[in-house]
């Protein structure tokens, strides 16, 4: 690091050092403060010169105000020949986003989204660290444009261990952006020069050597500003006779600026101003731009340059500093500048740079400017760039005449799409006008019913939702199309008059499948995975063919929320029927493509789901780490689904109290409003508790309600009351109400048969077999269970399997056949063991204690006598498997045998048998 001006920054130089030796992973920056001319620009090249001392990747790019309104400049400058050679390492996806935003491929029809650019640029940084350390600066960080900086701070946002560290640099009167709240940051402000420093900068820069008073004099004026020092230096070795204390300096460095752009020539001026105005000044374009306005344009190029105003480098041209740029443009009148802008409006090729130029050129209302704008908006997403996209769309709506009402209501549902898409909820709102709707043609109105339902659902509610469908129904007149869209959202959202859901869903696609044209594809897709939902819900199994045709609809789309496509959904659906395997395979697929196309927002609930499927596949530790994940994940609420797999695990591994508590803090939460799907898979977590506590009547009272609950909503599938079913069977056979169990078991083995489910079928069975054995049936009881247990070989919830043969070995007991019994209750430990779950574990244990005597004369191990103890502590299996550093299932194993030996069936008659001994 050399130069006069750096030789007094000994504090930025050892702030950038400290950053670039800092080992500790994950992204670290610093960001420098202060007024223009101060010299950040100079402390950032000395800053890169000493990252590339030390081996690093550098990273560059300088923002200018010209250059805000051009997407993905910055970006160009960062990665374009880093990425040379790497990008065919991206997933495709990511590879195609990325060369769209650095214009190395046209864009497709459907948009490119924001996040793909974003995954693609995390992604690439990642590659780039895996080979070298990085150093990326970003110089005038206020004005680089924004999609670039939301690409890094996006990418930033995810890097948690790779050793990238940041320079950036904002003026005093800007706002740093978000970018910089997304990692670790040091704030640096820049000091003015002392008067030995700037006396160095004069003799260096400019061999001008000032008597003492008078550069006293000089850099209290200029307040140490290197910038504005040395123009004043300029301004006096261009007078005569020897400097004084009395030199008339300027009051203001614009003023500085300003006296020396009026020494300059017309002709070197106007390449300046034509530099200045240009987002992307090529030698070229701005060559065009002088065309007719200066003599010769490369001679005009030339004399900026020489005269120290213009820099130039590989072809590419930028005001040698932003302060020249920025008063060279402020010296045209106003109408001297639309004159500019609207001659560079006819010689740029980007649709984007095209907007921007005409709309600088132009007054509102403008019907032709309002036409180029929405061009630039359509070019700015198709690259990715929502944010630009979002700022020419509403410059396109505030361009359009009042007049043409068509184009007015198609550009205000076109701004307010862009501005959904970055989250921009409320300023969505204020484009979305029921006026506008009702103007709108047939066509249009059906394209944006969609879009305008999910805005008002979840920006105005469920009920404002419902009342735009119920006005679209009504409007609908003659037109065919749009009332099967409106049906389509009625059938999502309801009409908020208790209409059928699914007649809607029925009817929607009737008048899709008449229709002579292509259906709307959001409308109809929306339409087909409703009615699989609710034939789902009603019982009648999963539709294979209404959610392929949903797929194929959507395959046709451009790009949607993870969470909205029928190939994720179908995960969600595939484990209500049965089908684990194929849930997990389809969830952790839907999961890797969140990743990859930097969905955060649906990891939480794909990981909620996948919890869940592992729950019931009793796979609790994977169970568990999804859910952690989930979790971790959530920005701000955590879905019911998460509390509901999280008090289930917490039952199935035998905390029974902190699951009664979590389910009931939910409920005292939510209060008195809670949904009915919460209610209902709260309630199956409480019902569960009470009656693995031998609480029969309480867990009838809990579950009946749930039941009753899914009932009133037509919820007739067992997996969308969340399996409940096995426990209020098993409680209603508990506290005598047989006819109530067999009613349960008629409608699990009707259900089982017609859909070919065997776990519906073994849970029916079971429920019946003990119904029979409780009227004293044993017989029956048994042939019923033994087809139970047949059925469930076949089951992918091994919990139930287990829970079976339990039923079969009590059975068989009761039936005097204790070695079959023994065999039964054997075999539901083992299962149980292996799964994890502990309540069960316990309960089999005990069973089998009464079918094979303690063993004569047998004592405990050293193991066996710590974990009793332990156990007679009140620990749980979990608690005592941490103590001894041991598994859960080691735990489980000693304690069945501590069981079998002491011939004690419970807990409680452990620790009553311990506390006897040591009386």
């Amino acid at each position: 690091m050399r130069g006069a001006e750096w030789l007094a920054r000994s504090a930025e130089l050892a702030a950038v050092e400290r950053l670039l030796d800092d080992r500790d992973p994950g992204p670290r920056a610093l960001l420098m403060h202060g007024e223009p001319g101060i010299g950040k620009t100079t402390v950032c090249v000395a800053a890169m010169a000493a990252a590339r001392d030390r081996d690093f990747l550098v990273l560059a790019t300088r923002g200018s105000q010209s250059e805000t309104g051009l997407s993905f400049a910055g970006l160009t400058d960062l990665l374009d020949e880093a990425t040379d050679g790497l990008l065919h390492e991206l997933p495709e996806p990511q590879r195609i986003a990325l060369e769209v935003a650095l214009a190395r491929r046209m864009p497709g029809t459907a948009p490119v989204g924001q996040r793909e650019v974003g995954m693609a640029v995390l992604t690439m940084l990642r590659t780039l660290c895996a080979q070298r350390r990085v150093f990326v600066v970003l110089d005038d960080v206020s004005w680089v444009d924004s999609p670039t900086v939301e690409a890094l701070r996006f990418a930033l946002r995810r890097m948690r261990s790779e050793p990238i560290r940041l320079l950036g640099s904002v003026r005093l009167d800007q706002t740093p952006s978000q970018l910089w709240r997304e990692i670790t940051v040091d704030d640096l402000h820049l000091d003015p020069l002392d008067e030995r420093t700037i006396d160095q900068l004069l003799r260096t820069r400019l061999n001008l050597s000032l008597r003492p008073r008078v550069l006293r004099t000089l850099v209290r004026r200029t307040a140490g500003n290197p910038f504005w020092a040395l123009e004043v230096g300029r301004a006096i070795t261009r007078q005569h006779g020897e400097p004084t204390t009395d030199l008339p300096l300027p009051t203001s460095l614009t003023t500085v600026v300003n006296e020396r752009l009026a020494e300059l020539d017309m002709d070197t001026q106007a390449a300046l101003i034509a530099t200045s105005a240009l987002a992307y000044p090529t030698v070229s374009l701005t060559t065009r731009a002088l065309q007719g306005i200066v003599k010769d344009p490369l001679d005009a190029i030339d004399a900026a340059v020489t005269a120290g105003m213009v820099a130039e480098s590989s072809g590419r041209l930028r005001p040698a500093h932003p302060l020249l740029g920025y008063a060279a443009l402020e010296t045209l009148a106003p109408g001297g500048r639309a004159a500019l802008h609207r001659r560079l409006a006819t010689i740029v090729s980007d649709p984007e740079q095209r907007a921007r130029h005409m709309a600088i050129a132009a007054e509102p209302p403008d019907a032709e400017v309002a036409g180029v704008l929405d061009d630039g908006a359509t070019a700015a997403r198709t690259r990715g760039a929502t944010g630009a996209a979002a700022e020419l769309a509403e410059l396109a709506v505030e361009f359009t005449p009042a007049s043409a009402l068509v184009d007015l209501g198609r550009r205000r549902v076109a701004a307010a799409e862009v501005l959904y898409a970055l989250g921009e909820r409320e300023r969505a709102l204020q484009y979305i006008d029921e006026k506008d709707m009702a103007g709108m043609p047939p066509d249009l109105r059906r394209q944006n019913l969609p879009f305008l339902v999910e805005v008002i659902y979840w920006s105005r509610g469920p009920e404002a939702a419902q009342d735009m469908i119920r006005r679209a129904i009504a409007e609908a007149g003659d037109d065919t199309h749009l009332r099967a869209v409106a049906f389509a959202m009625a059938s999502d959202v309801g009409d908020g008059e208790g209409g059928d859901r699914e007649a809607y869903a029925t009817k929607a696609l009737e008048l899709f499948d008449g229709l002579d044209v292509e259906p709307d594809p959001a409308a109809l897709a929306s339409a087909l995975i409703h009615l699989t939902d609710t034939n789902i819900g009603a019982g009648r199994g999963m539709r294979e063919d209404l959610l392929s045709r949903a797929e194929q609809v959507q395959a046709t789309m451009p790009w949607m929320p993870i969470t909205a496509r029928a190939s994720t959904i179908r995960g969600y659906f595939l484990k209500t029927v049965d089908d684990l395997a194929g849930s997990r395979v389809v969830l952790g697929r839907a999961i890797k493509q969140a990743m990859d196309e930097g969905e955060d927002g649906a990891l939480s609930p794909l990981f909620g789901h996948l919890a869940l499927t592992e729950c019931w596949a009793g796979r609790y530790a994977e169970a568990g780490a999804a859910m952690d994940e989930a979790v971790r994940r959530a920005s701000g609420l955590i879905p019911a689904v998460l509390y509901a797999t999280d008090g289930l695990l917490r039952v199935l591994t035998g905390d029974l109290d902190g699951a009664q508590q979590l389910i009931e803090d939910q409920f005292n939460a939510e209060g008195p409003a809670i949904g009915f799907r919460k209610a209902i898979v709260y309630r199956q977590v409480l019902g569960a508790v009470a009656l693995l506590r031998g609480d029969d009547t309480t867990a009838v009272s809990v579950l009946t309600t749930a039941m009753d609950m899914a009932g009133a909503e037509g919820i007739r599938e067992p997996s969308r009351r969340q399996r409940l079913d096995s426990d209020l069977g098993q409680a209603l056979v508990n506290t005598g109400r047989l006819d109530e169990a067999q009613s349960l078991a008629d409608e699990l083995i009707d259900l089982g048969t017609r859909s070919a489910r065997p776990t519906l079928l073994g849970v029916g069975l079971r429920i019946q077999g003990l119904a029979e054995a409780a009227r004293g049936d044993l017989s029956s009881a048994a042939s019923t269970l033994d087809n139970a247990v047949a059925a469930h070989t076949q089951t992918q919830l091994p919990l139930e399997y287990g829970r079976t043969l339990l039923a079969q070995g009590q059975v068989l007991r009761r039936n005097k056949a204790k070695g079959e019994a023994r065999i039964a209750l054997e075999n539901a430990l083992a299962c149980f063991t292996a799964i994890g779950a502990t309540p069960f574990t316990e309960i089999a244990t005990t069973e089998l204690t009464r079918v094979q005597p303690a063993r004569s004369g047998g004592t405990l191990t050293k193991t066996e006598r710590k974990i009793a103890e332990l156990v007679a502590t009140g620990l749980t299996n979990r608690e005592v498997a941490a103590q001894l550093f041991a598994s859960v299932r080691t735990v489980e194993g000693h304690l069945a045998a501590v069981y079998r030996k002491l011939g004690v069936r419970s807990r409680t008659e452990l620790a009553r048998l311990l506390s006897d001994q040591e009386d």
